[in-house]
């Protein structure tokens, strides 16, 4: 078993000799043998238990077995207990997967730091792989337990749980047992108890094969990860949205893991994001509908903008309500996303046109009506003395502005309507006639 252990930490590079470990030790054959393995290779350890006062009694015994192991052996322990089965109730979730976050959680704080050891074996990666076939996944969940997470390594991933036992027995060291693991109400112990024995009389080495089967997997997923990455780099513009065209061209093998990495990079927690999810975000991609979008968990939202998509959390919407325009002004609206300022032009002082500063005769203006807003409905602008007025609705989808960025553009308007809009032009009937002029600046931040 040492020569297992010795082979796993130098074949995935988990530790430098002589590197400080952590153990979590739960007192159980797997973690008591890391325990035990990792000292005798000569890595200076510490542990940490933590008592997930489950189990009453047992629980304190697995505590107290812990303790006295670690006294005997000189080894620090760090002990932490902590309620699972309220923290359950007071976030909502599961027992098993509030006491797997807190674990972790704690081990983090523990370690300072350092590598974090777990003791999951050959029979664990076995059952898991089991576990997700069942319930439906892909390469990545059938790859299994990875041997390194972060700074949490798996030491004993090549070692099968009769070798744990067997080594134990040969130093002479007990362990405890915790009673759950015979209830078969839990989906894991089924599948231990039933469905592995089964699988072991059919192929006896079953358990090196699904061993074998995740490391293939995960260079597999290695090599399209970083197409997947190639693939998004790509597609990256620099004002946050994605453009369509490299995702749709992308195998479908390499554009799933690319929505699925940007959607991680956008803050979205993958847990809760299934293959309907990115197939949903697939069939945005495909849309004829230059502004077609799909919910996605946790309140965001994929929005398609002509040949680019942007991602949001849908539920946070910056209000974007009227202001009144007092001249001179020099305002900063909506958040800061916009700036606006105005002055009435002096008789000689020269104008500096540019895209978004605009020259207005003054005698068109209503000043007490005068302000900023968003599009309404109805509003029109006509650009030039050439063509016709048309409504600003038309106008900012011949020009493919994204629907979300169409009502996000400021207007600067009177009782007799448009003025300016943002990064689209003036109403050529405010055109300066010779009278006085006011200068108007609209900034997007």
């Amino acid at each position: 078993m040492l020569d297992a252990v010795k082979q796993a930490i130098a074949s995935y590079e988990m530790l430098r000799p002589d590197e400080s470990v952590l153990v979590a030790l739960s007192g159980g054959a797997d973690s008591v043998a890391l325990l035990h393995a990792l000292r005798a290779l000569g890595y200076p350890t510490r542990a940490f238990h933590l008592n997930h006062c489950l189990r009453g009694a047992e629980s304190d015994r697995d505590e107290a077995f812990c303790r006295a192991l670690c006294t005997h052996l000189g080894v620090a322990l760090t002990v932490e207990r902590v309620d699972v089965a309220a923290a359950a109730r007071e976030q909502g979730r599961g027992v098993e997967e509030t006491a797997r976050r807190i674990r972790y959680a704690r081990l983090q704080d523990a370690a300072q730091g350092v590598k974090i050891a777990t003791a999951h074996t050959a029979d664990d990666n076995l059952e898991t792989v089991l576990f997700h076939l069942a319930r439906g996944t892909g390469p990545k969940g059938l790859a299994g337990i990875p041997p390194v997470r972060g700074q949490v390594i798996r030491p004993l991933l090549g070692v099968e749980r009769a070798q744990v036992e067997a080594y134990l027995a040969s130093i002479g060291q007990d362990f405890v047992t915790d009673s759950s693991n015979a209830d078969n109400g839990f989906t894991r112990n089924r599948i231990r108890h039933t469905v592995v024995p089964a699988l072991r009389a059919i192929q006896p080495t079953a358990v090196q094969a699904a061993a074998r089967l995740g490391d293939l997997l995960r260079q597999d997923e290695d090599c399209l990860g970083g197409l997947a990455q190639e693939c998004l780099a790509q597609a990256a513009r620099p004002d946050g949205a994605w453009d369509t065209q490299p995702l749709r061209q992308a195998h479908p093998a390499v554009r799933t893991r690319a929505l699925r990495r940007l959607l991680a990079q956008s803050g979205m927690p993958l847990r809760d994001v299934t293959a309907q999810h990115i197939h949903a975000l697939e069939r945005l991609l495909e849309s004829d509908h230059p502004s077609a979008q799909c919910d996605l968990p946790h309140g965001f939202a994929a929005h398609r903008e002509y040949d680019t998509f942007r991602l949001m959390q849908s539920n946070v919407q910056t209000a974007r309500p009227e202001v009144p325009l007092t001249v001179p002004a020099d305002l900063l609206l909506w958040d800061g996303s916009v700036r606006v300022s105005a002055h009435v032009l002096e008789k000689n002082e020269v104008f500096y046109k540019s895209f978004n500063t605009f020259c207005v005769d003054c005698g068109t203006i209503d000043f007490v009506s005068l302000c900023v807003r968003t599009r309404r409905t109805g509003d029109r602008i006509r650009l030039s003395a050439k063509s016709g007025s048309r409504t600003l609705k038309k106008l900012l989808i011949d020009r493919k502005i994204p629907r979300l960025r169409r009502e996000e553009l400021a207007v600067v308007a009177d009782k007799n309507g448009v003025i300016a809009v943002q990064d689209i032009g003036m109403d050529c009937s405010r055109s300066p006639q010779g009278g006085a002029r006011m200068q108007i600046k609209i900034e997007g931040y």
